[in-house]
């Protein structure tokens, strides 16, 4: 129990009643009344779990919630002396529900049986109250805790539809990666069950790249974001998941916008390409052979970031000149960081010196090669003037005067005397 504390957990407790309510459990663990503390702890835990099947029926419409407390109340009235109707409520939590997992069911059925020792005389034995450990009754905390007071109510199918509705509402606020994963993970994410995160996934999935209705449409793109963060914290459990319901996760498409989010997301999660059936790769590298930005994004079809940028470098300027300038940015910088930013710096470099116009060079420079400066070394600085004191296109053009001056500032933090170059110097 290292590094575990009752008070901060405590404090933690997402319904303000059964936080109120704790209180009385944790004053009675500290005063060494374990067995005060086992009957209380069993009476918050039923208390929570219709405080959250409440929350579920009267917050998020969930019907099945209604009808389980419904159940339960019929259950109390046949017999409302008896605590059977307790058990019943555990039990159909967790048959009906997703807020428990198995063995948080079977730790609660325990818990359970020592509420009813330690509240109930056993005449038969040497003696007529049991009295938990002290280390029983942490134990047992901790186990309620975690297993329930510490969840938000939402572990029912219905959280898919309101974690799916919320980001939408709120996605013109979440308007980056790590916003959106900050408020996912302090919204929804804290104790879920690993059943309700593959069940999440599994829904974002099909909303990603099979539906093509027009919500999933309009909010394709944050769903994505959403399912590539869910992805990332377990890929494990992801990838056997989709590993053992390969047709399900296959089935894709076949519009582009849903193709191209998949082409996207494998970019991120390249491992996930192969737990995909033979159907599925021929609609995705249809989609890599139309558009260059999903070419840029397939590094799932290359052995490595070398092999990429390598098979990048044979096509026509023309083609890699059609890169969205985001999509040239994540690639310069994954290039980078993998220790190939020369390769990816001569594939700019190409670009540039291919510029067919002014028109087309004013472009290029600024989608391609200013946001490279800084990644250039002496030898691709110096092919770079080579290729634009060959090139009128580039070196002729009205902004050359200003773009250019760039460059040369750049070269000369590099050691590189650029008088050398006399067209580039001359339209400076």
């Amino acid at each position: 129990m290292t590094g575990f504390s009752i008070d901060l957990a405590a404090d933690r407790i997402v319904d303000h009643r059964s936080r109120a309510y704790f209180v009385e459990v944790s004053r009675s663990f500290s005063n060494d009344c374990y067995r005060s503390a086992i009957v209380m702890l069993w009476t918050v835990v039923v208390c929570d779990m219709v405080y959250k099947l409440q929350s579920l029926r009267d917050l998020y419409a969930d019907a099945g919630a209604g009808k389980l407390l419904q159940d339960v109340e019929a259950k109390r009235t046949v017999n409302p002396n008896s605590p059977d109707w307790e058990i019943y409520l555990l039990d159909q939590v967790f048959a009906r529900t997703k807020i428990l997992e198995a063995s948080e069911h079977v730790q609660l059925q325990h818990l359970q049986k020592l509420r009813h020792l330690s509240a109930h005389p056993v005449l038969s034995g040497a003696d007529l109250l049991f009295l938990p450990t002290k280390e029983d009754t942490r134990a047992q905390i901790r186990v309620a805790l975690g297993a329930l007071l510490l969840k938000p109510p939402m572990f029912s199918k219905r959280i898919v539809e309101a974690l799916v509705e919320d980001i939408a509402a709120n996605k013109a606020l979440l308007i980056s990666r790590e916003k959106l994963k900050a408020y996912i993970e302090a919204r929804y994410l804290p104790n879920i069950p690993p059943a309700i995160e593959l069940e999440i996934i599994r829904a974002l999935w099909k909303f990603c790249f099979k539906l093509d209705k027009p919500e999933t449409q309009a909010n394709r793109q944050i769903n994505l974001d959403t399912l590539a963060i869910l992805c990332a914290r377990n890929p494990v459990p992801v990838r056997l998941m989709i590993d053992s319901e390969r047709a399900v996760f296959s089935n894709v498409g076949p519009e582009v916008e849903a193709l191209d989010a998949l082409v996207q997301f494998l970019g991120e999660h390249p491992e996930l390409y192969a737990s995909l059936d033979s159907a599925a790769h021929i609609l995705i590298d249809g989609r890599i052979d139309a558009d260059i930005n999903n070419l840029v994004r397939a590094r799932f079809k290359s052995v490595d970031m070398a092999d990429h940028l390598a098979n990048l470098a044979t096509k026509t300027s023309v083609m890699l000149a059609k890169i969205d300038d985001d999509v040239w940015i994540d690639l310069l910088d994954a290039a980078v960081n993998e220790g190939h930013g020369d390769e990816a710096v001569r594939i700019a470099v190409k670009i540039y010196a291919g510029s067919g116009s002014y028109d087309a060079a004013d472009r290029r420079f600024r989608a391609y090669i200013e946001p490279a400066l800084p990644r250039f070394n002496l030898a691709t600085m110096r092919e770079l003037l080579e290729e634009i004191d060959v090139k009128p296109q580039t070196y002729g053009r009205g902004r050359a005067s200003f773009d250019h001056s760039q460059i040369r500032d750049a070269a000369t933090a590099l050691g590189l005397d650029t008088t050398t170059f006399k067209n580039f110097t001359t339209y400076i």
